[in-house]
């Protein structure tokens, strides 16, 4: 990632990508909804942020650093092209360094995917990445209380998305199968 062409990374890159590289798709394919653009945006991610991780002044701070970069690209993204919606083929296909996805797991992405973007990332960013009202503040450039909110209509138009679902006898206990 340092632009020189050498056939693996150091060690230090190694260690860097094996942590933030799965938690980074992780949250890009719940912000876009699509494997491919999930890749293409942690991938980015790291790009741009591999070379700068030394002007970061706090360590701990490294995770919400690399969630706000992820976050302008892909706003820049959206910005570029017109809104896309996956497939069903494309959003199931398998990650070969992730476990592949329950039905209950594809259809919470799918649920996620309804949301507006703006309520997507914070609800992803609170259940997904478990992070604090303050940290999502921190990485959206939004007050608190915008978070709160967000996550608030995010979590009831969910409610909304699951409950007819239910009520029809569309879900099932995904642990037992039954």
């Amino acid at each position: 990632m340092t632009g020189r062409k050498r056939d693996r990374p150091s060690d230090a890159e190694a260690l860097w990508l094996g942590h933030y590289r799965p938690r980074l798709f992780r949250v890009a394919w719940a912000w876009t909804g699509d494997y491919h653009r999930a890749e293409d945006l942690s991938q980015e991610t790291l790009l741009r942020a591999w070379p700068k991780r030394s002007s970061l002044r706090v360590a701990e701070a490294e995770w919400a650093w690399l969630l706000t970069i992820q976050r302008r690209l892909w706003w820049r993204t959206l910005a570029e092209s017109a809104r896309f919606v996956p497939e069903e083929s494309e959003a199931t296909l398998p990650y070969p360094d992730f476990a592949p996805l329950s039905d209950l797991q594809m259809d919470i992405l799918r649920a996620l995917n309804t949301l507006p973007t703006i309520q997507r990332e914070a609800v992803s960013l609170f259940y997904l990445e478990d992070l604090s009202y303050g940290q999502i503040a921190e990485i959206l450039g939004v007050p608190v209380g915008t978070v709160m909110s967000r996550i608030s209509r995010g979590r009831q138009a969910l409610r909304q998305f699951f409950q007819p679902r239910a009520l029809r006898g569309d879900t099932q206990n995904h642990a037992t199968g039954s």
